[in-house]
């Protein structure tokens, strides 16, 4: 396989700030947690959040592309500070494109900024469960979310 590029990683400022909110981060706090929002926050750290975000763009197969002259702010340096055990190539190749791995990082971005400009408006902290956006009685056991995605999505929130 080619060597493929790999941009920074990140999402508009609207998006950050959501970010920092589902982490239980407030713009005075910094990268601590507020402790008024902390409590109610479903992640315990804004990297936990950003890899829900981006799984959820990428099963639901739906990108936002950055709009030329967009505010676009960086969150990690590069794609490797998202990561533990999680392969995000791996995650592109089996879910997504052949088009999402000519550059990686702005594959995650756009998948993410999709999820996060889908959940942001109608967001509560009491009743927001990512997993649900998976659950449809109509599909077939086949056609679900494999396992072990909904299994990640699970382990990233806190509850």
């Amino acid at each position: 396989m080619s060597e493929k590029k790999i941009s920074q990683i990140g999402a508009t400022s609207e998006g950050v700030l959501f970010i920092r909110k589902l982490a239980g981060r407030s713009e005075e706090s910094g990268a601590k947690r507020d402790d008024e929002i902390a409590p109610t926050a479903p992640f315990k750290e804004m990297k936990d959040a950003y890899r829900a975000l981006f799984v959820f763009g990428l099963i639901k197969g739906m990108r936002l592309p950055t709009k030329p002259g967009q505010s676009f702010s960086t969150i990690y340096a590069n794609v490797n500070m998202l990561t533990d055990s999680y392969d995000y190539r791996i995650l592109l190749e089996t879910f997504g494109k052949d088009e999402d791995l000519k550059d990686i990082g702005k594959a995650i971005n756009e998948y993410t900024n999709w999820a996060i400009e889908e959940i942001r408006s109608d967001y509560s902290p009491d009743t927001f469960n990512l997993h649900s956006e998976f659950e449809d009685d109509s599909e077939s056991e086949s056609e679900k979310l494999p396992d072990i995605i909904g299994d990640w999505i699970i382990e990233s929130q806190r509850y």
